[in-house]
């Protein structure tokens, strides 16, 4: 990538709709457009022109007209890149697009890269990496909480949050590094009880955003949620009647679920993966064992299971196996056929003490709100529905907020122990170091490269 370049890409979705977007980026991109532009308002000059206005006109290949465009003028420093943009906004049609996006290319623009416009907003210091990887999971958000969680990221409040232990330890940092300074002057370090202090509520601070990660993750990607049972208890018929349409097929022939279907909704906000799996049973057949398989590994990654029983029929060994395999804490247990039953709890009911209970039909879509009430709780247990709560949202903030954590405790430990202070500034370094990889200022080259190249190319 050449920050000199001058970039452009189509920035909207390829599909016909009302307006499709050509953003062009860099010291050029003015220029360029006025080349093709041709304002309905005598005389304008985009280069004398008010930034952050829109003004309109067409866009011309020669003297032969393309279309008719509204432009959006965004002069620097103030714009998305902090560089100049404009942004041709024309009628979406795939072709309308690729052929101004073909006319602005042909003078000397640059196709971008995949995420080349957020990486130049970060390399210019607009925003930090947080805000980065807030941008990609606000495109790809799968829930309001999804949502609101990309948006705080957005605002800058994890980066506040590391930034106000960055300051905790950057302070005793530089008390030690005083302490080696002079060290030929044989003055005892005297900080070390108020150091131990601040490093202390460092380690609480970073404590509490790793105490939030599985929360965070919860938020941006879902709850997953794995449809476990015997075949023919209603595992297929609970999915069709959750998502309201027939997603999956559903017969009396035991074996007729062979491979993983997942699916989406949204209860109060929260995104709930519902994965159907195959119906575990002892079989020969080859195919239904490797969809067995692959329940099994579902039963392992899932969040959560909803383990289902067929409540008019009586609890078999294999049943019984199968609550003995799961976790009460991570599984709700569904009495699926209640329309079977007239009323009445299944004799072997007291057998399921332990568990989170909901008795549904799915035949006849009873049952289901409480059922979604559940996994909501189940879901948002231990989120607080708060403006102040900070997330940490992804994996990669998580394993380096590990990082600064061990490090700290190994400092303190290293004052506690009176260690000499060089080997606590290298404990220090590593901390600091650990909190710059969350925010994109120690971060290296090959991790920023992935993580850029997973967004669009317009973005």
């Amino acid at each position: 990538m050449k920050l000199g370049d001058t970039i452009a890409a189509i920035s909207t979705a390829l599909g016909p709709a009302g307006i499709g977007v050509i953003r062009i980026s860099g010291n050029k991109a003015i220029e360029i457009t006025e080349a093709l532009f041709h304002s309905t308002r005598p005389g304008l000059q985009l280069k004398q022109a008010p930034s952050h206005h829109f003004f309109h006109g067409w866009v011309y290949d020669g003297k032969q007209p393309i279309d008719e465009v509204m432009i959006a003028l965004m002069k620097a420093p103030h714009s998305y890149t902090t560089e100049d943009i404009v942004e041709i906004q024309c009628h979406g049609s795939i072709l309308v697009l690729q052929n101004i996006l073909e006319l602005v290319l042909n003078l000397g623009v640059r196709l971008a890269d995949p995420g080349e416009f957020t990486q130049r907003a970060f390399l210019h210091g607009r925003m930090d990496l947080t805000q980065v990887e807030a941008v990609s999971d606000l495109i790809n958000a799968r829930s309001k909480m999804g949502i609101q969680a990309a948006v705080d990221q957005l605002k800058g409040k994890l980066f506040k949050a590391i930034d106000a232990v960055r300051e905790k330890v950057f302070y005793v940092a530089a008390l030690i590094e005083a302490s080696i300074d002079f060290s030929d002057e044989d003055e005892e370090f005297t900080h070390r009880e108020d150091c131990i202090l601040r490093l202390r509520n460092a380690c609480d601070d970073l404590e509490n955003l790793l105490a939030s990660a599985e929360h965070g993750k919860m938020m941006r990607s879902g709850l997953g949620v794995a449809l476990i049972g015997l075949p023919n208890v209603g595992k297929s018929s609970l999915l069709n009647a959750m998502l309201k349409e027939n997603r999956a097929i559903v017969t009396d022939i035991p074996g007729t679920t062979r491979d993983i279907i997942e699916e989406s909704i949204q209860i109060k906000g929260l995104a709930v993966r519902l994965i159907d799996t195959a119906g575990i049973r002892k079989t020969e057949d080859l195919i239904e064992n490797e969809g067995m398989q692959r329940s099994r590994d579902a039963f392992e990654t899932a969040d959560l299971i909803l383990l289902i029983l067929d409540s008019s029929c009586p609890l078999n060994e294999e049943s019984i196996g199968l609550l003995q395999e799961t976790d009460p804490e991570n599984t709700v247990v569904i009495l699926n056929k209640k329309d079977l039953l007239s009323g009445q709890q299944p004799s072997w009911i007291g057998k399921l003490e332990a568990f989170t209970t909901v008795a549904v039909s799915a035949k006849y879509e009873e049952g289901l709100e409480e059922l979604k009430e559940v996994l909501f709780q189940k879901g948002t247990e231990g989120i607080m529905m708060a403006d102040e709560q900070v997330l940490i949202t992804n994996v990669r903030q998580q394993q380096a907020a590990k990082n600064a954590f061990s490090a700290l405790q190994i400092a303190i430990e290293g004052l506690e122990n009176e260690l000499g202070e060089e080997f606590l500034a290298v404990d220090l370094a590593d901390c600091l170091r650990a909190l710059g990889e969350i925010v994109g200022e120690t971060t290296a080259e090959d991790l920023l490269n992935r993580i850029f190249s997973e967004f669009c190319i317009g973005k």
